[in-house]
């Protein structure tokens, strides 16, 4: 059935535009209390790796309760939940005075986090089919790409035009209010809550958990998330360190890779789907990424030679971005309905992991490379290919799981 026939069609609409607003307010948060201008640089360095591991922490810690309390439940209360938490915590952002408080209300960011990925991923999957479903997972992955690029690269540029840190903290609070009374007007539950038998949550976990598919996804998405996570952590200093990149030529670069990641993510989404196939468009979306990253961190100090081959840059860009479509498809695949919530709780676990490693491990490589060669890229490089290394492994066992159609005679 299509989206439009499904009746879903304004509340995926909204849920793609409420989520690209909700994260640009996360990701200018972070961009902000990364930067010197936010308590005097309290958190720059460690702090920004302790912050971007507190919240994952506490995702984890409450992620199950969300998913599975969506099954039970409906979607629609625990996403609009996370607009309000997610934009409470930006708010008490601008107005901490110490350290501590900053750790402290990174716990609620990960309990918005939490509350957010699992019920979002849960209602697209509602609304989807097996004929759309890997485009609709991919169009949340470009409402989040855009979130996170729009709002990182928006805080830091708005704070070099001399933008006090507590303005941005209370526009992106405001952002995400907004965004959930739009929520609670214009999206529609997506869950039909079953009046027959009531499933316990904790019965709900063990079925995903138990699941040998979900379990053979670890040494796949955990890596890649770890990395996303050490880019996070760590893109501010290098830019600022290492890249010889004028203003203009940043401009290019981050326009390139962004319009090409965006055709890639439609594109290969459409293909997959098309197709029916999940697991070829993972590996290749992983040695895409992972010839990205690779090449970007390793001639970081050298940049004149990937502008001598720069056709790279853009078709490395589109091929990365078949991986996210078909990834979060293959975890559609796999679920059941009256446990979708609880799957997409498991995805919110390994997104978190990965958040957790990433960041400490990012910033124990650099500093053990500094300490040795005079710099850190050369651990952070070493770091990226373990990552790619580990993921692209793990794809050798992974199962095909998109549905087979069988045509009526």
């Amino acid at each position: 059935m299509g989206l439009r026939k499904s009746g879903h069609f304004l509340t995926m609409m909204m849920l793609y535009l409420v989520t690209l607003i909700m994260r640009a307010s996360f990701y200018v948060t972070i961009a902000v209390i990364s930067s010197s201008a936010y308590m005097s640089g309290a958190l720059v360095g460690w702090g920004v790796a302790v912050v971007l591991a507190i919240y994952p922490i506490a995702e984890l810690s409450s992620v199950s309760f969300f998913g599975s309390y969506s099954d039970k439940i409906g979607r629609k209360p625990i996403f609009v939940a996370s607009l309000f938490m997610t934009g409470l915590a930006a708010f008490l952002f601008g107005i901490a005075t110490f350290e501590f408080l900053a750790y402290l209300l990174a716990v609620l960011f990960g309990l918005g986090a939490a509350s957010q990925v699992t019920s979002t991923l849960s209602m697209i999957a509602d609304a989807s089919s097996e004929t759309n479903r890997a485009r609709l997972m991919g169009y949340y992955d470009l409402s989040t790409l855009a979130g996170l690029a729009g709002g990182f690269g928006l805080g830091i540029i708005l704070l070099e035009f001399g933008w006090q840190a507590n303005t941005l903290l209370y526009i992106a609070a405001a952002a995400c209010m907004i965004s959930g009374i739009l929520a609670i007007l214009l999206i529609k539950e997506t869950r039909i809550v079953s009046e027959k038998e009531e499933v316990s949550m904790t019965a709900l976990l063990k079925e995903v958990a138990s699941d040998r598919r979900i379990q053979k996804m670890l040494p796949v998405y955990v890596p890649i998330i770890s990395l996303y996570g050490l880019m996070i952590s760590q893109v501010k200093h290098i830019l600022e360190e290492y890249f010889s990149l004028t203003a203009t030529d940043m401009l290019i670069l981050f326009a390139m890779l962004g319009v090409s990641l965006f055709l890639g993510i439609i594109t290969m989404g459409h293909l997959s789907d098309y197709v029916m196939k999940r697991r070829p468009f993972i590996v290749v979306g992983l040695i895409g990424f992972g010839a990205l990253a690779y090449l970007l961190v390793a001639n970081a100090e050298d940049f004149a030679a990937i502008w001598s081959v720069w056709p790279l840059l853009p078709t490395l860009g589109f091929i990365a971005g078949s991986f996210a479509p078909a990834a979060m498809a293959y975890l559609t695949d796999i679920s059941t309905e009256e446990a979708r919530g609880s799957t997409m709780g498991v995805y919110s676990i390994f997104f978190g992991s990965g958040m957790i490693i990433g960041p400490i491990a990012g910033q124990i490589a650099y500093d053990l490379s500094f300490a040795n060669y005079g710099t850190g890229l050369i651990g952070l490089a070493i770091l990226v290919a373990a990552f790619i290394a580990v993921a692209c492994i793990g794809t050798y066992f992974l199962e095909e799981a998109a549905p087979v159609i069988v045509e009526e005679k």
